[in-house]
């Protein structure tokens, strides 16, 4: 369907305007505080999944759904998360780092986690499947690529690069919300997921609880190990915002199940403006019980 190739469209300008703003120095910020990017990728690649698996398996959803969420929490790096934290003035570079390490990351951890997922809720003899090699693929050709040519093109046309990122949101912002229009409104044979309200409703609770509670915790446990406030509220922001865009990815077009989708429409409906909401607060009590001290 023309839906499923504005997916991987959409996804792969993305992730080069993500490029675009990455220069050499920004993978430094690992070798110079590999605590505090070990801490980002622990709530974000093992106790974010940990927590949805938990909360999903004492679910009254179909096994479908449950895999469908369960995937939404397999996509880490929203792809507004680094622009909450550049609004809210938190780490930006712990931001660019995690998506790097991410994107090479997902090439195992999604196809894996995925296919033990399908056969822990839909048994053995489900004829679902998610393909280890062709996923990598997909994501190395959609995400990766894209990545790396624009930091080339950054690196070699800095200027230019910089120009493009304006344009590239506009762009982007565009094409995604025709995207989950599509998805969201359209018939089934013309590429919409069939999602319905009592879906939504059924879905929400779940979606919500398992993002609220990853976001809360990982921002006031994060204290324990990292002691810069930024970075806390940046960890609390990319466990915060999936990927949806990915997850809608690997449940529509590589899985091609609507019924799959539909937890990533609904996480994706709301999820950017709380962890926006999230990341202000952390700013302003932050910044105000300082200012009491």
């Amino acid at each position: 369907m023309a839906v499923n190739y504005l997916i991987d469209i959409v996804l792969a300008l993305i992730m080069f305007s993500i490029g675009t703003s990455l220069e050499l120095k920004d993978y430094n910020y690992v070798l110079h505080h590999p605590k505090t990017v070990a801490i980002g990728l622990f709530f974000q690649m093992l106790f974010l999944p940990l927590l949805a698996l938990i909360i999903i398996m004492f679910s009254d959803l179909n096994p479908i759904l449950k895999v469908g969420l369960f995937i939404v929490s397999l996509c880490p790096g929203g792809t507004t998360s680094g622009f909450i934290s550049y609004l809210t003035k938190a780490d930006v570079p712990l931001s660019i780092a995690l998506t790097g390490i991410n994107s090479f990351l997902i090439l195992l951890t999604i196809p894996i986690f995925t296919n033990m997922a399908v056969e822990g809720f839909l048994g053995q003899a489900s004829d679902i499947n998610l393909p280890a090699l062709k996923t990598a693929l997909d994501i190395v050709l959609v995400i990766l690529i894209p990545v790396l040519l624009g930091s080339i093109f950054n690196h070699y046309y800095p200027v230019i690069a910089g120009k493009l990122q304006k344009w590239l949101k506009f762009l982007n912002i565009g094409l995604l919300a025709i995207m989950f229009s599509i998805k969201f409104f359209a018939p089934v044979q013309e590429g919409g997921s069939g999602i319905s309200m009592l879906d939504i409703k059924l879905i929400f609770p779940y979606a919500f609880g398992i993002h609220i509670i990853a976001m809360l915790t990982a921002y006031f446990m994060s204290y324990l190990f990292v002691k810069k406030h930024d970075s806390c509220i940046t960890i609390g922001i990319e466990v915060g915002l999936q990927n949806t865009t990915l997850a809608l990815m690997i449940t529509s077009v590589i899985i091609q199940n609507n019924e799959m989708s539909k937890p990533a429409l609904v996480y994706a409906f709301f999820s950017f403006f709380t962890t926006l909401v999230f990341a202000f607060l952390a700013r302003y009590f932050h910044t105000d019980i300082r200012a009491e001290g």
